[in-house]
């Protein structure tokens, strides 16, 4: 499993997974919800075997501080003393993990993040009707946008933490969002946030350079077929954990 193909170049953790006391697969949903599973893109977590998976509960409805706070009490559960943690996260996931690193810093044993369609940037959809139609209502939809997440904290603190960012290009309903979008975008955050780049733009994949530090394109520069939904369980199938998912 922990072989990942980052655009041909072999990431390889210089630990053996053997060596550490448990090995944990942590799963983190987006905006509006509290789990990875179900909701908006539905979403099964990874099996990876000899490892346990995490269906981490983090609530993505009313603040930033209340899901930083409960994802910190999640890794300080699973990642700590002799154990392992890889993290997965999708949508606003991207932005509370990247939150909770520059906050706690090196404080777990985590070896990666994996972030589909992540909105650590922020979208342009934040604060807007869309947003509604996009992902359904929740206080903190109203507080994703941009400049909530580019200013909200130092996103090149990550503890020495690498993410490996993916992102889409595909429709999704009801399609107009995407004009309100920049550059190449899933319908619901545009590349500037999923490939993790420092500086807004139109873009036009994820591989370009000027990302936050220890932010790094994976496994492809832009899946241009697949929406924000779809994107959901992509990270986990590139990195051997779900089978069945969409290309």
């Amino acid at each position: 499993m922990r072989t990942s193909l980052v655009l041909g170049v072999a990431f390889v953790l210089s630990v053996p997974v053997a060596a550490f006391a448990g090995v944990y697969d942590i799963h983190v949903g987006g905006i509006c919800s509290t789990n990875f599973s179900g909701g908006n893109g539905n979403g099964r977590v990874g099996s990876w075997p000899g490892e346990t998976s995490v269906d981490a509960y983090v609530d993505q409805t009313e603040s930033m501080d209340t899901a930083t706070t409960q994802l910190a009490q999640t890794l300080n559960a699973y990642c700590t003393g002799g154990n392992l943690c890889y993290v997965y996260v999708w949508s606003n996931g991207g932005a509370v993990m990247s939150r909770t690193l520059s906050i706690y810093g090196d404080a777990w044993n985590i070896g990666y993040v994996v972030a589909s369609a992540s909105n650590e940037g922020g979208s342009e959809l934040g604060g807007t009707g869309w947003i509604g139609q996009v992902f359904g209502g929740c206080y903190l939809a109203g507080h994703i946008g941009v400049s909530d997440m580019r200013n909200g904290w130092n996103h090149d603190d990550t503890g020495g933490v690498i993410t490996g960012m993916i992102g889409g290009d595909g429709w999704l309903a009801p399609y107009a969002q995407s004009a309100i979008l920049p550059g190449h975008d899933d319908g619901a955050v545009a590349e500037e946030t999923s490939g993790g780049y420092a500086s807004t733009g139109s873009y036009s994949n994820i591989c370009g350079a000027n990302k936050w530090t220890n932010h790094q394109a994976w496994w492809s520069c832009e899946y241009s077929d697949l929406n924000h939904y779809d994107m959901k369980e992509k990270g986990v199938c590139d990195d051997g954990g779900a089978s069945g998912c969409k290309n």
